[in-house]
């Protein structure tokens, strides 16, 4: 009987493989469907110029060094590297998950065929530095796997919530009828698992939060009872804050007076503000935090001002999604910035003491998400919370599944 249940148990058994496909990088989880433990996870990191791998489980610990820089290419040698090393685990993988940043009109997690597929494509206009690769990573993952089971995750799904008010753009409303231009906001897979985490740590009474993404691409959104009200990304995931490579909002008038006055094309345009600004753009030498902060504390001006003018922009997002709530319980930094640069979050908070706010510097500093960082009698609460949209898209895939 024994051997007979532990057959039984096997066969029931799902294993997934997240796939997390960013501007710069690809995250991966092989998971238990059921109980959400993880197996083995890893990262291919292109943010800093070299394409950094990394594979680690409870019994493996390997970092190296690729020769590639997109996710489709990186597809390829974590999959070989999961079945040399994951064997078993390896021959009961059942589905895929994709994590797609522009779902157009797909508001839930579904399955992967050509309707939905045709719907994320035609979603790529908005999403030209997401959607693509994780197009290409979708075919290529199909390509190799065609027996498995392949699930769409969408970063736009959670800001569904929004009201009218919140997604329609003050333009020519033919705009918006015809043309269906409107607020869509991304990383809501994080902002969905950020709220929940919240309402563990804070309980439900704390139920109005700004929550920041703070990563190579960063918005900042207005959580109230566990719904999204409003978001800094818009349309596309250009609005909104400073980022990494992107400019976030501008005065469109730039865009016009650089076409009349400097012949540029709209192509060349759409380029830089994508690729060549944020804090590419104002430091001159990289669009990594972590390197603009060394440069900055080495003396760098413009490596000094293009922190000053990011930590800027997050506090205005926080300030006016205050009011958009009508007031905050807590202000939550997640993602590689948001969770690893306490410095970039001290100089967040420290202008906004009249919401309440006030971080003990001690924790600040040695934090390690996931944490509160307040002090003992800061009326709002400042959370480090680890970004695991891999967990949200386990929960969101099972639920799929089970229907």
């Amino acid at each position: 009987m024994a051997r007979l249940e532990t057959q039984r148990s096997r066969d029931t058994l799902v294993i997934a493989l997240i796939l997390n496909s960013g501007s710069s990088s690809l995250k991966f989880h092989l998971a238990n469907l059921k109980s959400k433990i993880i197996i083995a996870h890893g990262l291919a990191d292109w943010a800093g110029g070299h394409c950094k791998y990394k594979l680690h489980s409870q019994s493996v610990n390997v970092e190296s060094t690729l020769s590639v820089s997109d996710p489709a290419s990186c597809f390829h040698h974590l999959l070989n590297d999961l079945q040399s090393r994951f064997a078993t685990q390896m021959n009961l993988l059942r589905v895929i998950g994709h994590r797609v940043v522009h779902g157009g009109n797909l508001s839930k997690a579904t399955l992967l065929n050509t309707s939905t597929l045709e719907e994320i494509t035609h979603a790529s206009t908005f999403a030209p530095l997401h959607n693509p690769p994780a197009i290409k990573l979708i075919h290529e993952a199909t390509n190799l796997l065609p027996n498995i089971k392949q699930v769409a995750c969408f970063d736009t799904a959670f800001h569904s919530t929004m009201p009218k008010k919140s997604y329609t753009y003050p333009i020519p409303y033919a705009w918006t009828a015809d043309f269906k231009l409107r607020r869509f906001g991304f990383h809501g897979l994080n902002y969905a698992w950020c709220s929940t985490k919240a309402t563990q740590l804070l309980g439900p009474e704390k139920n109005k939060l700004v929550i920041c993404h703070l990563g190579h691409g960063a918005s900042a959104c207005a959580v109230s009872d566990g719904k999204s009200v409003y978001t800094t990304m818009g349309l596309t995931p250009l609005e909104g804050l400073m980022m990494g490579t992107r400019s976030g909002t501008i005065d469109a008038g730039i865009i016009f007076h650089l076409a009349r006055t400097q012949k540029l094309s709209i192509e060349e345009i759409e380029k830089a503000l994508l690729k060549d600004s944020g804090l590419l753009g104002v430091s001159g030498k990289s669009a990594d935090m972590r390197q603009v902060i060394t440069l900055a504390q080495a003396g760098d001006e413009r490596a000094n001002l293009a922190i000053e003018i990011y930590c800027q922009r997050v506090q205005q997002a926080i300030g006016a999604l205050s009011t958009t709530m009508g007031g905050v319980d807590a202000v939550i930094f997640t993602a590689g910035v948001g969770e690893n640069a306490a410095l970039i979050r001290e100089k967040v908070i420290a202008p906004l003491g009249f919401l309440g706010l006030e971080i003990d510097t001690a924790l600040n500093k040695a934090c390690q998400p996931d944490c509160d960082i307040s002090k003992p009698n800061s009326k709002t609460r400042v959370l480090v919370l680890t970004a695991r949209e891999e967990l949200q898209m386990l929960h969101e895939i099972e639920s799929l599944l089970n229907q």
